[in-house]
Order: C-alpha cells, then sequence, then structure tokens
C-alpha cells in the first residue's frame, strides 16, 4: 500500500489518546470519529486488492483514514481505502462522490444481493460558519473593553478548536448495487411507483427527519425490506 506521509509527530496525538470521557465527540485539532486509535482491519487497493492490521481513525473533517505507522500519523491514498472493520464491529466503507467515510448501521438482502443503511458522520458547515463569526464577535468586544460580561462568556478565555465540532448524520441507502444518499427526492426514485404516494403520506405523519438513526431505519423497514 502506498501512503501520504503527513509530517506531523504522533506525539501531537497524545491529547487524543488521553480523553476518558464517555461523552467525548471530536473536537476542532484532532477531530476523530473514534476517542482512540484502535487496531483496525483495512482493506485497500486501487489495483490490487490488499489487507492490513493497523491502528487507525477516521478524521471527520477530511473524511479520511489516518493511521500510525513507526510513531507518525499518516494518511491513506484517496479512493484506496474499500473497507474498515473495527474490533467493536462498527464497519466503514466509503460512499458518495466525495468518497466520504459511513458506517454500517445495517446490512440485508434485497432481490439476492446486499443491502444496505449507512450512516456517515459529517461537519454541521453552516453551525460551524456561525460559531466562528459569534467567536469574532465575541473577542472584538473584549479588545474594545466594551463588555466584561463578555469575558466571562469567553470561559477564560477558550479557543474555539478546543470545542466539540458541531456534527450531523448524512444517510446512505444501498439497494441493488448503487449507493444513493436517503433525501426524499432519491428514496421516490428507487421504490415502486405505486407505493411513492404511501411514502409521502408517511413522511408527513411520522415526522420522518433525514439525520435520524431511528426514523431513516424505519423508512428502510418500510419501504424497502417491505
Amino acid at each position: 500500500m502506498k501512503h501520504i506521509i503527513y509530517i506531523i509527530a504522533f506525539v501531537l496525538s497524545l491529547p487524543l489518546f488521553a480523553q476518558n470521557n464517555d461523552n467525548w465527540e471530536p473536537i476542532g485539532n484532532w477531530p476523530f470519529i473514534n476517542r482512540q486509535f484502535r487496531t483496525a482491519t483495512v482493506y485497500t487497493g486501487i489495483f490490487n486488492r490488499s489487507k492490513t492490521v493497523v491502528p487507525c481513525n477516521i478524521h471527520v473533517g477530511k473524511q479520511a483514514l489516518w493511521y500510525s505507522q513507526n510513531d507518525t500519523l499518516m494518511e491513506a491514498i484517496p479512493g484506496s481505502v474499500l473497507r474498515v472493520e473495527f474490533p467493536n464491529g462498527d464497519t466503514y466503507i466509503p460512499v458518495g462522490r466525495e468518497q466520504m467515510f459511513g458506517r454500517i448501521v445495517r446490512e440485508d438482502s434485497i432481490n439476492g444481493k446486499v443491502a444496505r443503511v449507512i450512516c456517515v458522520r459529517t461537519l454541521n458547515q453552516g453551525e460551524l460558519d456561525q460559531r466562528y463569526v459569534d467567536y469574532l464577535n465575541k473577542t472584538q468586544n473584549i479588545l474594545q473593553g466594551s463588555s466584561l460580561g463578555a469575558i466571562a462568556d469567553s470561559e477564560g478565555g477558550k479557543i474555539l478548536e478546543e470545542e466539540p465540532l458541531p456534527l450531523t448524520n448524512v444517510f446512505y441507502f444501498q439497494v441493488n448495487g448503487e449507493i444513493f444518499q436517503a433525501t426524499q427526492k432519491n428514496i421516490l426514485a428507487h421504490i415502486p411507483q405505486q407505493r411513492r404516494k404511501e411514502y409521502r403520506v408517511y413522511t408527513r405523519s411520522a415526522e420522518v427527519i433525514s439525520t435520524n438513526e431511528s426514523s431513516m431505519l424505519k423508512v428502510w423497514e418500510n419501504f424497502f425490506l417491505k
């Protein structure tokens, strides 16, 4: 496997390993899916497929696989990773045009072919941009000395990059070998025409939320498995 080496000392990732809070979320400088790098089985190959067991993690912001080798953090060549299997059972595969890493939430069989519900954890860019705007405004007020309350609100000067990243779920369905984002338009295009009115009524009555796992699983069960 060929790799792109990042000039970054592995010792800098120690704060990531030190996280012990069960409610841990990816933070600015180290926006990884998991709290710790875990030894996982990685299937790779652009031309020739291979299997490697290596400590790794998935970078939320870059949607890329990072791993540890010779005390250095490295990133796999974009598009070369086919599948990542972590020891806790979580399995990630690349999905979409941008080849983002999605966790397989559910796996079934439709028409004799593998069918899946896949969840990608990605940055909520709108919320992140607004957070930066708010932070800049607050900083400007502090520098102008216009508000002592703003100083208190800054929590002792805590920088934005240390706060948990705003994340959102994007779901994909895999049906008959095709992987598509689970938007209303795409779902309607992949269910029988005679059930499209039923789906529209269902989404209004059930208040389906496209970022909610239980909502998307109910859509999957009611309109793809039945």
